[in-house]
């Protein structure tokens, strides 16, 4: 069994900022309830990434678990460790060659399945998602 959740404190800390600004910006006014709802969906979806892996499964979700991904360990055919750049950003991601899913940038461990789709899961300690990931396959 293994279990990690990586808080997205990026975009924790950027909605703060917006709301912030919405709510002292009297041009806003009309808006603020609108804007400010938009940032506590937006939070609440994402503000944690976590990443399970039981007997059978690896299982990653955003937040509460509204929005979640799971895929067989039997369909996993390898993994590697990922250095996410910059530019790739956090949250839900299509690269070129697979779906990208991170709650920050640094690393990450690209997972191919059998089927030659690749899934990358951003994560604190990338080696031990991918030595969790190779007990279990």
């Amino acid at each position: 069994m293994y279990k990690e959740t990586e808080i997205n404190y990026s975009l924790i800390i950027i909605l703060l900022v917006i709301s912030a600004f919405v709510i002292l910006s009297p041009e806003l006014a009309d808006l603020k309830i609108i804007i400010l709802s938009i940032n506590l969906v937006v939070t609440l979806l994402f503000f944690s990434l976590t990443i399970v892996i039981d007997e059978q499964t690896l299982r990653w979700y955003f937040g509460f678990g509204i929005i979640s991904k799971d895929v067989e360990l039997s369909q996993i055919a390898q993994t590697s460790v990922y250095k996410t750049k910059w530019y790739q950003g956090i949250g839900i991601r299509m690269l070129n060659d697979g779906w990208l899913y991170n709650a920050s940038v640094g690393q990450a461990v690209k997972i191919t399945l059998n089927d030659g789709k690749n899934i990358y899961l951003g994560c604190k300690d990338a080696d031990a998602l991918q030595k969790a990931l190779n007990i279990n396959v």
